[in-house]
């Protein structure tokens, strides 16, 4: 039974009376024929019995006419009699459109939507393929479109298609294919109420239709047990052909993103088993899942890059971005059910252990413990693959030309390669979408489709989706790592002002939302590209503008402000971030000013013409970019102020108290310390809650302490090695007795002290301190991994943490080590450790 049959003929029938008028008698409409078509027979009049679209919707007028006294009945003028729109009274008229007409039920209402889902079906594969045609004609012409077609291609013209798709726009938004499946193949199953010739006729009709292909998740829908049929969810036949029809007309696209949106965004509520059922939220089944889904969201793309129309430009835009929301608010629908069906579960289960001493958990029928599943619901299925779709389209940089329309339309293959990745299967052939002669500009598809993927990512993140995605699971987290950190990086580094405008706003939600997720990632994206934006005298003005507009906003957030500081400058193993920040925007503060003298003023005196015009406006865009830099630092003391005020109250574990002091005892390690770890330890778990209770003053000037003694220590390095090893061990930074650790030192600080005195110290004489140095030297090649490398990347990669020292027999103790190293880890390159020693030193020796 159709969910609401009613309803779904009154809108069939509405497709009916506004397609007839155009549509020849002999096809099922109410065009009369006229006296040339009947004398010389024209193609269009006398293709009822010939052409498939037309056979289609014959039948579909037959099965939406069916009982109602409205068949056609041809007279020999070739009229037709009956039609009936006259006959009824003003308030027979309005009944019907209330309670029906005589003879509707739903055996009627189901043929009428069998007959009209294979009439859309058949329409949208005969525009395709006229698409297709088209297009080979216009590559025999030169590539030119006959001017004469005017978005007609074959018998179903954009009128047609935009008013059927729109039909079942409409369908869907009043629920009349919730839940409705189609039997498509076997004819085992005949209706009741005597009408299973019109279903075999529908069936029969359906099977002209393209192969479609199996579904990914279709066996999951409803299959029956034994049955040699494919069963297949309705709105899903309907999106399948809506994916391939021709949209290359205005009508078609704005008719094609209304249904999408429509059916993308509609759920229907499914019953709920179980006893504890009436306590959780209904749970809601969209209509559309996994490949169906990124499809949907595909086409929708497609309409965004290639129309020619801005209107549908932006409603493209717009339904893309419902669609992305859409997803994640069933996302967080589905985290909220899942946490209360665990809390219930583990309440069933305490009792159950209370009962009989007993537990099932993670048990099955058989007594067997099923592995995990790879995602909690398929709501967290679907929002991932939407997640990962958007990273990889923002991160295609390549515009490949575009094929023929022949291969189903895929002009802009590079684009969505990300979503043609992820949604093989049924809906490879995806909407056609022929070019417009607006959409020939100077944009760059690849461009623009970047653009447009950052902007869903900016909106899906920035509306309340950020939490949910934090507590979505491992593969959320995985996601947000190899994925948006990737698109990120990547561009933020773009020479397009917009790109990384949109990158830089992502950065905001980002480390708000999932700071204790990417405590690494965030420590490399400020210091290796927001840093290095400004310190750099390439980077534009706007670029710098854009990143001292970043850090005012992050700044803005006391609670952020306040965990930077814990979790960077706090810890030993990371930069000092907040300090990093302030002196780089007091820096950037100043940038451009004159000197004290005024000598810089007066020399801009003598530039005249555009030269000054120029400078003048550099000038300003430096008191621009300074006045923004001083708001940024006021920021930031008002945040403090704030936290003042009011204290920050962290409950989370990334910047927990005790936390951060167990990490510092480990790391901290001074002579002092030591001492007093020796006279007083009469337990572990004793000194552990002694540190535990220091204060972040405590903290921050431990750590500030250190860093003076290492720089103190490269000092000294740099002016003599061996003064600033013994400095370095008198802190307790290493012990200056084991060649291991003084070669794990100097790996370590290579990029601070200087790599030629780290070479000296490394090629000293095998005589010098007992042979210490040597076993330093042996040492640091051990810590090094050559394993897969090429020979010259591996001397490059050895080199990379000193300079080589001028002595030809400082030269061969170094390079023996490399060779005794590398043969070590790659035995079948060299037969021995000589022949590399050989092929290396001359290497050296030729540079």
């Amino acid at each position: 039974r159709p969910p609401s049959p009613d309803t779904a003929l009154r809108i069939l029938r509405k497709f009916y009376q506004k397609s007839s008028p155009a549509i020849p008698i002999a096809a099922g409409g109410t065009k009369p024929n006229t006296w040339f078509g009947w004398m010389f027979g024209s193609a269009a009049e006398t293709a009822g019995n010939e052409d498939v679209c037309w056979k289609v919707y014959f039948e579909f007028s037959k099965a939406v006419n069916a009982g109602t006294g409205e068949e056609h009945e041809k007279d020999e003028d070739g009229g037709s009699e009956g039609t009936g729109a006259g006959d009824h009274s003003e308030n027979t008229v309005i009944v019907e459109s209330i309670l029906g007409k005589k003879g509707d039920s739903p055996g009627k209402a189901r043929n009428a939507l069998a007959t009209f889902i294979q009439l859309v079906s058949v329409w949208c594969h005969a525009s395709a393929h006229a698409a297709a045609l088209l297009m080979e004609t216009a590559g025999e012409n030169g590539g030119d479109l006959p001017a004469s077609t005017n978005g007609a291609v074959g018998v179903v013209t954009p009128e047609f298609l935009g008013l059927a798709i729109d039909a079942a726009s409409g369908l869907v938004a009043h629920g009349c294919l919730d839940d409705l499946y189609l039997k498509i193949g076997g004819g085992g199953g005949g209706t009741d109420n005597g009408e299973s010739n019109g279903q075999e006729d529908a069936e029969d009709i359906l099977r002209e239709m393209n192969n479609i292909g199996n579904q990914e998740n279709e066996e999951n829908e409803a299959n029956e047990v034994g049955s040699p049929s494919l069963i297949k969810k309705a709105v899903n036949v309907l999106v399948e052909s809506v994916f391939v029809a021709d949209l290359s007309s205005e009508r078609t696209e704005l008719s094609a993103l209304k249904f999408l949106l429509t059916t993308g965004c509609r759920v229907s509520a499914i019953a709920a088993n179980g006893e504890n059922s009436s306590m959780l939220p209904p749970p809601m089944e969209p209509m559309l899942r996994g490949t169906h889904l990124l499809q949907t969201i595909r086409v929708c793309y497609h309409v965004y890059l290639k129309t020619g129309s801005m209107p549908n430009k932006t409603t493209a835009k717009a339904a893309l971005q419902q669609l992305v929301t859409s997803v994640f608010v069933r996302l967080e629908r589905a985290i909220e059910r899942t946490t209360m069906e665990e809390k219930m579960m583990g309440a069933t289960l305490e009792k159950d252990r209370a009962t009989d001493g007993t537990t099932t958990k993670g048990k099955d029928a058989k007594g067997n413990s099923p592995g995990p599943p790879v995602f909690p619901s398929n709501d967290h299925r679907d929002a991932y693959l939407v997640l990962r779709s958007l990273c990889k389209l923002s991160m295609q940089t390549k515009n490949h030309p575009n094929p023929p329309a022949a291969s189903s339309g895929s002009d802009n293959a590079n684009n969505s390669a990300a979503l043609t990745a992820e949604s093989k299967g049924p809906s490879d052939a995806q909407a056609t979408v022929l070019p417009h002669p607006a959409a020939n500009g100077d944009t760059d598809p690849a461009l623009e489709s970047r653009i447009l993927a950052l902007e869903l990512l900016l909106h899906t993140l920035r509306h309340s989706s950020g939490p949910c995605i934090l507590q979505a699971g491992p593969q959320f987290h995985y996601a947000i790592r190899q994925y948006l950190c990737v698109s990120l990086l990547k561009n933020t580094t773009s020479p397009d002002t917009t790109i990384v405008e949109l990158s830089l706003r992502l950065f905001v939600p980002l480390i708000r939302h999932f700071r204790s997720l990417l405590k690494t990632e965030i420590e490399a994206f400020v210091t290796n590209v927001f840093f290095v934006i400004l310190d750099s005298k390439n980077s534009t003005i706007q670029h710098k503008m854009l990143v001292v507009t970043l850090f005012d906003e992050i700044c803005s957030d006391s609670t952020t402000l306040a965990e930077i500081f814990l979790n960077y400058d706090c810890d030993l193993s990371a930069v000092d971030l907040f300090q990093r920040i302030v002196n780089a925007l007091g820096k950037v503060a100043r940038m451009g000013l004159a000197d004290a003298t005024g000598s810089g003023t007066s020399s801009l005196q003598f530039v005249a013409g555009a030269g000054a015009l120029r400078a003048e406006k550099t000038r300003q865009d430096h008191r621009d970019l300074r006045l923004a830099a001083m708001k940024a630092l006021r920021q930031i003391l008002a945040s403090l102020h704030s936290s003042i005020v009011t204290p920050v109250t962290s409950g989370r574990d990334d910047i927990s108290v005790d936390e951060a002091s167990l990490k510092l005892k480990k790391l901290i390690v001074n002579g002092e310390k030591a001492e007093d770890e020796e006279d007083s330890k009469p337990s572990a778990s004793f000194s552990d809650d002694a540190v535990a209770k220091k204060t972040l003053v405590e903290m921050y000037d431990s750590k500030k302490k250190r860093r003076e003694e290492e720089s103190q220590a490269a000092l000294k390095f740099n002016q003599k090695p061996a003064a600033g090893l013994k400095y370095a061990a008198e802190r307790g930074h290493l012990d200056d007795d084991d060649p291991v650790d003084v070669a794990r030192y100097l790996l370590q600080n290579k990029d601070i002290f200087e790599k030629a005195q780290i070479g000296e110290y490394l090629g000293r004489e095998k005589e010098w301190q007992g042979g210490f140095a040597l076993k330093v030297l042996r040492a640091y090649g051990e810590a090094l991994d050559f394993k897969g490398m090429t020979f010259d990347e591996a001397i490059r990669y050895y080199l990379s943490g000193f300079r080589l020292p001028g002595e030809a027999q400082k030269i061969d103790r170094i390079m023996e080590v490399f060779a005794a190293r590398y043969t070590d880890q790659n035995p079948t390159t060299f037969p021995t450790a000589d022949s590399a020693f050989i092929l290396a030193f001359s290497i050296i020796m030729l540079n």
